[in-house]
């Protein structure tokens, strides 16, 4: 074994044991990763594609529907797996750009909270960070075809992984030769254009052109709530002020730190310029529709980028050690008895945009996550619990917690108890008319009231009578 092959499997090694402990508290910290385990059961004993969410995931769905009974834990564990190798990835491409400090970049993407926590849950974030990341690592060695699959197979992911295309066309015209140029990117759009059409069929055979919506039944977030996703829920709160400072210091002097050969030719430019490219294609998209910081997921790699080119060796070190600290020291969070985290004794709660926010010096966003895990699983059985109290036939109307209660009653089966997402005035007068009881959970009747326009659903159910 070499040394270079020792090293990249001893620090791909590192970064998966990172994301060990966080593997074992149920699918993730949002309804989605909860949805995710139920549309794959119904995928693999149907034989029939279902998205889990538009406009659909086919490839991560697909490979969770063969281990569909598996469970949550190895459910983690292929999130886990899938975005080691992404960020190995992502410093293999360093490396092969010539670019210092590939191994703190890679250490810098890794520790990146917004990263850190979608590489230990059911979601689909980190697994199209991936197969962008080995793509652009086939690109840096001109293998064009799999360059074109694994962006198709990112595609397969997200969607949007397809924003893609452009910048790494760019860099593909750019490291290659006068006399491969046009055929190579033509290839490589050519042949990443065809396999996503089939790495998406079955989402089109399913859902026709309709497919390529997002249901989003709720008002967007206010300007302070998307401020926050986008900034202090990406990077952390003592990165976000690394980053600003630095970021005002690069503007000052305008200078790039390393200048960067590939076969002889200066591509530093090129990288900063499709780096530039990622960062205004993604933060669009973000802007357009700024429900999850995870969004910001893609420009990660990126920023990370642009910052190791135009920082000094020892700067870009101390802005990497602010991600690691961000991950577990001064958390920004929801303050929710059951959709927040919980707090440590140093904890300061405050109001913001009609929120309770609390600011924790002792929970940095990753521990905060994964306590939020630990307290959404808690309240989803204790409501199951009361449930196998009901002897009447009824409905709970779920809204945000219907998946969760929907995976966990398993283990708490009761025949007359039937879980509804969000239910119109007309389903909800036909089930009074059937003599079902209804209960919503908290604050679950002011969103049904909102998701269909209304205001009736205090008229037909009640609160779930629990603490």
């Amino acid at each position: 074994m070499t040394k270079q092959i020792r090293d990249i499997s001893l620090f791909a090694l590192l970064i998966l044991c990172t994301r060990i402990p966080f593997l074992f508290d149920g699918y993730g910290s949002e309804e989605d990763a909860w949805a995710i385990p139920l549309v794959v059961e119904r995928i693999a004993t149907s034989g029939i594609y279902e998205a889990s969410r538009l406009p659909g995931h086919p490839v991560q769905e697909l490979i969770y529907s063969a281990v569909w009974n598996s469970g949550s834990i190895f459910f983690n564990l292929l999130t886990a797996l899938i975005s080691t190798l992404g960020i190995l990835a992502f410093t293999l491409l360093l490396k092969n750009l010539n670019i210092k400090n590939a191994y703190w970049c890679g250490l810098a993407l890794a520790f990146t909270p917004i990263v850190y926590i979608n590489s230990s849950n059911a979601m689909d974030y980190t697994w199209a960070m991936a197969f962008i990341l080995i793509s652009g690592f086939y690109i840096s060695k001109k293998n064009i075809l799999l360059a074109g699959g694994m962006l198709a197979l990112a595609i397969g992911c997200r969607i949007t992984s397809g924003a893609m295309f452009l910048p790494y066309a760019i860099l593909l015209w750019e490291i290659s030769s006068k006399e491969e140029r046009q055929k190579n990117v033509l290839l490589f759009l050519s042949f990443g254009f065809l396999f996503s059409l089939i790495v998406m069929s079955p989402v089109l055979v399913v859902y026709g052109k309709s497919f390529f919506t997002y249901y989003e039944h709720f008002p967007l977030p206010g300007l302070a709530k998307n401020v926050y996703k986008g900034t202090v829920a990406v990077w952390g709160l003592p990165a976000c002020i690394v980053l600003l400072y630095y970021g005002l210091s690069i503007l000052r002097k305008r200078k790039v730190e390393q200048v960067i050969f590939f076969d002889n030719k200066p591509i530093s430019g090129t990288l900063l310029y499709i780096s530039s490219i990622v960062i205004l294609l993604y933060s669009i998209s973000f802007i357009r529709l700024p429900l999850k910081a995870a969004f910001i997921i893609p420009i990660c790699p990126f920023l990370i980028l642009m910052f190791a080119l135009l920082l000094k060796e020892k700067s870009f070190k101390i802005l990497t050690l602010s991600f690691v600290f961000s991950c577990f020291f001064f958390g920004i969070n929801l303050a929710d008895p059951q959709r927040g985290s919980g707090q440590s004794w140093a904890a300061k709660t405050f109001d913001l945009a009609g929120d309770k926010i609390v600011f924790d010096p002792l929970m940095g966003l990753v521990l905060a996550d994964q306590n939020k895990r630990v307290l959404r699983t808690s309240f989803s059985k204790k409501i199951l619990h009361y449930t196998q109290t009901l002897k009447d036939k009824t409905v709970i109307l779920a809204g945000w917690w219907n998946a969760d209660l929907l995976v966990l009653s398993r283990e708490f089966p009761n025949k007359n108890v039937t879980i509804k997402h969000y239910i119109d005035e007309s389903e909800l007068k036909f089930l009074t008319l059937q003599n079902f009881k209804i209960f919503y959970i908290e604050d679950q009747n002011l969103y049904n009231d909102l998701r269909f326009n209304q205001k009736v659903t205090d008229h037909y159910a009640k609160k779930l009578p629990i603490n």
